[in-house]
């Protein structure tokens, strides 16, 4: 495998991980196993947030299922992205749509990914809507 198709197959990871039916969760696991346990993701968790929030991977967790999302399904899509490899690390601009029960809202995640033992991982994550709220 390519490191350009093992870095795609990592983001798609974090993305399929996050769906979920109403009444149900993300697959934390699977979330998780994209990512060093040290990452770090600084994005707007909800459109509406005020601020950008630094967040560890579990405070992450706990931020993306406030406002009752449990209750009503949660998806990204993600769009054409981007990757450049430099050695050891890489860079992924990914565009996606965050797809709310009631709205859908464009947002670009930019990975910072490092070769760990052979194996890539996810160690930041920075985020924001297309056109901040």
């Amino acid at each position: 495998m390519s490191d350009d198709d093992a870095i795609a197959a990592v983001v798609e990871r974090a993305y399929a991980a996050l769906e979920f039916e109403p009444g149900a969760e993300p697959d934390w696991d699977l979330f998780d196993s994209a990512f060093a346990p040290e990452a770090i993701l600084a994005l707007r968790v909800f459109p509406e947030d005020p601020e950008i929030s630094v967040l560890g991977l579990r405070a992450y967790a706990e931020s993306q299922m406030r406002n009752d999302l449990g209750e009503q399904g949660y998806s990204e899509t993600p769009g054409a992205g981007s990757i450049e490899v430099i050695g050891d690390i890489a860079v992924v601009r990914q565009p996606f749509t965050m797809n709310f029960a009631d709205r859908s809202v464009d947002a670009v995640d930019v990975f910072s990914l490092v070769r760990i033992s052979g194996v890539w991982k996810v160690v930041a994550v920075v985020s924001d809507t297309a056109v901040p709220v």
